[in-house]
């Protein structure tokens, strides 16, 4: 008798925790989205949000300023998530995109350590979080370098007096292996250094808890496993108390201690609402806004659970149906290393990818030979799991990736 089958996946989600959560979203029947690590499922609450802002546009216009939530949103859609990463109310504001949190971030940190000239980061990190870093050693003209370290050991190890900035992403987007945050916190502030996380791949599937490791700033995006949208918000966490005198990289006006005193002089907001900057971006917003439906209900003790129960499985099933068909696995076997999705490598994977889409499964491929299945807890099911599986054990024992109209690989 297989270990794995449909049976099983049965039996699993007949198991409880998240009741009832799975239909607050939208989930077509004809295909499995294995691609939370890209863009999250949409809330059904996100309609009625669009049609709302689409109707206020028209009968409020500026009132809307007023009448409606927009000023305040960024910080209602921080408080919503801060309990995913393990944050203080008060302490995540939503905003920008994840590229620009970064740059807010890393500046700061920087300035809370000026006799220091050391960014370390790794060779893994997601492109945009090391552009950010190569734009600051730029424009720095030879007063900061970036060290880079290859892994969690390497990274503790490199952490000396010259750093001032660790960062880094919780989770190899390629392999989805999760570092430990709590202990390469603690040895950059043992070395006196300052740490900033990117959650991107971690929050809102796996465990988070930046107070617990006492981790000094957090950024991540807030399309993927968080479900703000396509393009939707950000966001940045700032521990409590870090430098609130300070200025932040980029200054403005939503950012300043009284927003609408129009003051022509700059004075920051105390905590991380100095990080925002410009007038919110109020449709996507909106559309994030549907989130606040949906993380409320949730606890994060059984959406972790979930996802550790869901993942176990998709590698077993991956092995035992795939393995033969050259399926190699590639994330940790240990649930308290894995990130948010499994990535698995085949013969022919962006090829494999592409076959999938056409038999219902939309996953991603990352070059070399990476396919990564995103797990999101609150929609996926353990059956969905297996019959993504299944599709995938066909594409390989029939060969379809092979198939010319398969060569060309989207993103």
């Amino acid at each position: 008798m297989k270990e794995f089958s449909l049976s099983t996946a049965q039996a699993l989600d007949g198991s409880p925790g998240l009741a009832g959560i799975r239909d607050l979203f939208e989930c077509p029947e004809d295909v499995i989205f294995m691609d939370a690590n890209s863009v999250g499922p949409m809330p059904k609450a996100a309609r009625q949000k669009a049609q709302g802002l689409l109707d206020d546009w028209v009968n409020l216009r500026r009132r809307g300023w007023s009448q409606r939530s927009w000023v305040e949103m960024p910080s209602l859609l921080g408080d919503c998530i801060a309990p995913l990463i393990g944050a203080a109310p008060g302490t995540v504001v939503m905003c920008d995109s994840t590229t620009v949190n970064q740059f807010k971030a890393v500046r700061h940190a920087l300035t809370l350590r000026p006799d220091r000239r050391v960014i370390l980061t790794q060779n893994g990190n997601f492109p945009t979080d090391v552009h950010v870093l190569q734009g600051i050693e730029r424009a720095s003209e030879g007063l900061i370098s970036i060290r880079f370290v290859d892994s969690e050991d390497e990274a503790v190890a490199a952490l000396d007096h010259h750093v001032a900035v660790a960062a880094f992403s919780h989770v190899d987007y390629r392999s989805g292996e999760r570092w430990d945050m709590a202990r390469v916190t603690q040895a950059a502030h043992k070395a006196g250094a300052l740490t900033v996380w990117d959650l991107s791949h971690s929050a809102g599937a796996v465990p988070v808890n930046v107070s617990v490791s006492s981790a000094d700033f957090a950024v991540g995006c807030g399309y993927k496993y968080l479900c703000s949208g396509p393009g939707g918000p950000a966001y940045i966490y700032l521990k409590p108390g870090l430098g609130d005198e300070i200025w932040p990289a980029l200054a403005g006006w939503m950012g300043h201690a009284d927003i609408f005193a129009f003051a022509r002089d700059y004075e920051p907001h105390a905590g991380v609402k100095k990080f925002l900057t410009g007038t919110p971006l109020v449709g996507a917003d909106e559309l994030a806004s549907a989130m606040l439906d949906v993380w409320p209900k949730v606890d994060p003790r059984e959406l972790w659970e979930r996802h550790r129960s869901l993942t176990d499985f998709l590698i077993g099933a991956l092995k035992q149906e795939c393995g033969p068909l050259g399926v190699v696995v590639n994330s940790p076997e240990d649930h308290n290393r894995r990130g948010g999705n499994v990535s698995f490598s085949s013969p022919g994977a962006g090829s494999v990818v592409e076959a999938l889409i056409d038999l219902g499964v939309v996953s991603s491929f990352r070059k070399p030979d990476a396919i990564r299945f995103g797990v999101s807890p609150l929609v996926i099911r353990h059956v969905d799991c297996w019959e993504a599986v299944q599709r995938l054990k066909r594409v390989l024992a029939e060969a379809i990736w092979q198939q010319p109209k398969y060569a060309k690989v989207s993103v």
